[in-house]
């Protein structure tokens, strides 16, 4: 039969068990992912004697931690993004703030060049006006290469950051597979404070990456990141490792390592602060990089080929003010070569037409013995060929304004290319031109009419549009030649005039009997003459009505000093829309990723408040169940220490009963 001894002892030790759990969760009211602990009491199993069941007393049943697995698989989400949310706006803050300085920004740099270029065309002659622009494109060039380095110093902070989250999701990782170890070789009862520390674990890694676990009948929890790549299988965790991406080196690529495999999952990775370094990369930092660059390939082949149609002070054709975008050098460093290809082919990438550039890197793959290229951004194939039939060789890309040109050697199945058409001309970007001088404000040809014309015909304006004709480069210094245009009869009576070359001074008829004039219109005269005078480079345009024995004439403007006609060209080129297929200027193609940088940053602020209150809310639906309750505590305390003091009063009335007992048989 139970006795009463037994019982009351069964009562201490199952009361004070009570009193020890209460007093560890009240110790660790503070300890984060802790979740309070409860005992669970059950009746002893009873004994039958004399046709009777009686009760044997309690005993403690199990310990368990008060806790609910939906909280913790949304504590788990609501931190993954909260922490990628954060990590991105800390990143796209940064851009945001650097892009739209308006001190240190690029279009204040911008509007002092064209203002510089505006005090030159004033007074073309000034010698102080062309050094204060030569200066102010020196101050454009710099801005664009700050701009530059500062998004380098980024990316390599990012790429740093990256590898950083990397090794400390492969510790985290080894950390739960020690600790499911523990868990699973505890028994069916497993230890609620380990079970704590690796939800406190899977927590912490959520804030680095996105992660889904699947608990295991040993008690063990399974982590997998990616798209359902295991991180930790019981006690056996994966390196995850980031390291340079073998096709662009500026970028980082996640594979998780084990003994017998490297699987690449950076396109699989999500969430966390991985995920927003890694989604920045992609929304801002690349596309601020690639921005950067096709405004200075646009202002440098913009104000490059207009410099070219002019004269400078020394009576010498114009010069590249900026570095030639498609110098040999920089085509060849738009093409990255894989480190993995077995292939030895040297691309090179010509830019054709800056305004079809876009902010998309490529990739160039070779298999089934063509050519396929791929827009990053949006994944699809922009073209696909067949290699050249003779190296050297080229295939132009119109869509997409390129050309790609194969300079040597052979691809071989599986080689693949990096191509960023634009990404780093803000740093290749310099000024060439090395005087005042030398910068081309004047036209190359004079037009002029002679004093004696009786009609009214006038000279409209003369428009050079190609210094590479035989025309302007046959004799250095010089027209070749220099051409009368003379009225032979009224406009619109046949052969309305001649052209004649006037090398020796004197009239020297090329051809005659041209007609086509229409009085009191504007007239190309040139385009009117026919082949070969419409290929000359250049163009007259008259109006007005000239009579029979009027003339004009077109020489090279030699000391043209205070012409200010190309120089004016070269002004009107900040507003022309010479970028997004004729839809922006150069600032306004700034300013665009500004602003897209701008609603990112704020729509990823509006995001990561959003989230933080949804994050905030999960975890006070997790302290409302698991949470320690202080005042909870302090009742439960007094609870059980009456029903230890009454097992211990139970105790000494079984003592007295047994004395007495004793007493009764002396």
């Amino acid at each position: 039969m139970p006795n009463i001894f037994g019982i009351s002892v069964g009562g201490l030790l199952s009361n004070q068990a009570a009193l020890n759990t209460t007093a560890h969760n009240i110790a660790n009211a503070n300890t984060e992912g802790y979740s309070r602990q409860r005992v669970n009491f059950s009746a002893s199993s009873p004994e039958f004697v004399g046709g009777n069941y009686f009760g044997a007393g309690v005993e403690v049943s199990q310990v368990i931690r008060i806790f609910e697995q939906t909280h913790q698989l949304e504590l788990q989400s609501a931190t993954s993004n909260f922490m990628r949310l954060e990590m991105y706006l800390s990143q796209a803050g940064r851009v945001d703030g650097m892009l739209a300085d308006s001190d240190n920004g690029l279009n204040n740099a911008m509007q002092n060049f064209f203002t510089a270029i505006q005090g030159v065309s004033n007074d073309p002659g000034s010698i102080a006006a062309r050094q204060v622009m030569l200066d102010q494109a020196g101050g454009l060039v710099s801005r664009f290469d700050s701009i530059h380095s500062q998004l380098e110093a980024q990316t390599t902070q990012v790429n740093a950051s990256i590898d950083s989250v990397a090794k400390e999701i492969t510790a985290i990782g080894s950390a739960i597979a020690a600790l499911n170890q523990q868990i699973s070789s505890s028994g069916r009862n497993p230890p609620p404070d380990l079970l704590d520390q690796r939800d406190l674990a899977i927590t912490r890694l959520s804030e680095l990456i996105s992660v889904q676990t699947s608990t295991q009948p040993d008690g063990s929890l399974s982590v997998f990141i990616g798209s359902g790549q295991s991180l930790v299988v019981g006690s056996l965790a994966t390196e995850l490792v980031a390291s340079l991406d073998p096709q662009d080196p500026r970028s980082m690529r996640l594979f998780l390592r084990s003994n017998t495999s490297n699987v690449d999952i950076t396109q699989n990775i999500s969430g966390g602060q991985i995920g927003g370094l890694r989604d920045v990369v992609a929304d801002i930092i690349e596309p601020a990089f690639n921005t950067l660059g096709r405004v200075a390939i646009a202002v440098s082949d913009a104000l490059n080929q207009q410099s070219q149609l002019g004269l400078d002070l020394n009576n010498d054709l114009g010069s590249l003010i900026f570095t030639d975008i498609n110098d040999a050098t920089i085509a060849n460093s738009r093409v990255i070569n894989s480190t993995n290809n077995t292939g030895n082919s040297s691309i090179s990438l010509n830019i054709d037409d800056p305004s079809l550039l876009t902010d998309s890197n490529y990739t160039l793959f070779f298999q089934g013995g063509n050519y396929q290229l791929i827009d990053q951004t949006t994944n699809t194939t922009i073209a696909t060929f067949a290699p050249p039939g003779a190296i050297p060789g080229s295939v132009a890309v119109p869509s997409i304004g390129v050309t790609i040109n194969f300079n040597s050697g052979a691809s071989l199945a599986g080689d693949s290319f990096e191509i960023q058409p634009t990404r780093n001309f803000s740093r290749d970007i310099a000024v060439t031109i090395t005087s005042a001088e030398q910068i081309a404000a004047a036209s190359p040809v004079r037009a002029t009419f002679a004093q004696s014309n009786i009609g009214s015909g006038e000279i409209i304006s003369t428009r050079v549009s190609d210094t590479t004709t035989a025309q302007f480069t046959g004799v250095p210094g010089n027209l070749n030649p220099p051409i009368r245009i003379e009225f032979d009869s009224p406009p619109g009576v046949a052969g309305e005039f001649s052209i004649y070359d006037m090398s020796s001074g004197s009239p020297v008829l090329i051809t005659g009997g041209i007609s086509g004039y229409q009085p009191n219109q504007e007239n190309e005269m040139l385009a009117l003459a026919g082949a070969p005078f419409n290929a000359y480079g250049y163009e007259m345009t008259l109006a007005g009505d000239p009579q029979p024995g009027d003339n004009f004439d077109i020489a090279y403007n030699a000391n043209g000093g205070g012409d200010n006609s190309n120089i004016n060209l070269l002004a009107d080129l900040q507003t022309a829309t010479t970028l997004d297929n004729g839809g922006s200027s150069f600032q306004q193609a700034f300013g665009r990723i500004i602003s897209k940088v701008g609603v990112n940053t704020q729509s990823a602020s509006i995001k990561r408040d959003a989230a933080e209150s949804i994050l905030f809310q999960t975890k006070e639906r997790r302290e409302s169940l698991s949470g320690v309750n202080l005042d909870e505590e302090a009742a439960n305390l007094l609870k059980f220490q009456q029903a230890y003091q009454a097992s211990a009063q139970v105790i000494s009335v079984a003592r007295t009963l047994f004395q007495t007992m004793l007493d009764s048989v002396r």
